[in-house]
């Protein structure tokens, strides 16, 4: 990677082993023509920094640990799109107030410290399929509960076949929403 461009970031929540596979039976069981998401890369976004030149990664992570993060469920249960993206995503019909005030608490550190981000309205999701080309699937009723208990701060590498994520930090909650830096 040419470090002179920077480093392309994002804050997001990496669901677990067991809630990973379900949203991959769920994946595997749409009838889509577009290109599957990889199931090691299912995350929600928190926030995406774009590139970030390597000195800023050391404040980024310094934001993260001061920040505070309730643990808590959130319920995926609803199927949507981003039609000009071509993104088929599968969401959640109701956000935790815990999850909304921990992303704009997020974003509100972000902006204070001058580091950039996407500016876009956040919309919680799980992408299933990209470049999706035919109408969004109708979906069987499905309530996968995921238990947030941290989040990360992940790098998008581009390698010959796509991109892979890396995480280069990983902060838990602790209860009462303080945070154990794990990396």
């Amino acid at each position: 990677m040419n470090t002179q461009q920077g480093h392309r970031l994002f804050f997001a929540l990496a669901p677990g082993g067991g809630v990973r596979r379900q949203i991959e039976q769920v994946q595997s069981h749409l009838q889509v023509t577009g290109r599957a998401a990889n199931p090691r890369q299912f995350h929600a976004t928190l926030a995406f920094l774009g590139l970030q030149p390597a000195r800023l990664i050391p404040e980024i992570r310094a934001i993260a640990s001061r920040l505070s993060f309730e643990p808590c469920t959130v319920a995926l249960n609803k199927i949507g799109r981003f039609s000009r993206a071509g993104v088929l995503w599968l969401g959640a019909g109701n956000i935790p107030a815990p999850l909304m005030r921990f992303q704009h608490s997020l974003v509100d550190a972000l902006l204070e410290a001058g580091i950039g981000y996407d500016k876009k309205a956040w919309k919680f999701h799980v992408t299933l399929y990209r470049k999706m080309r035919n109408a969004p699937p109708i979906m069987d009723p499905v309530e996968i509960e995921w238990r947030l208990d941290g989040f990360e701060l992940i790098e998008s590498i581009s390698v010959r076949s796509g991109v892979e994520y890396h995480s280069i930090g990983h902060w838990k909650a602790r209860p009462g929403g303080d945070l154990a830096d794990d990396v």
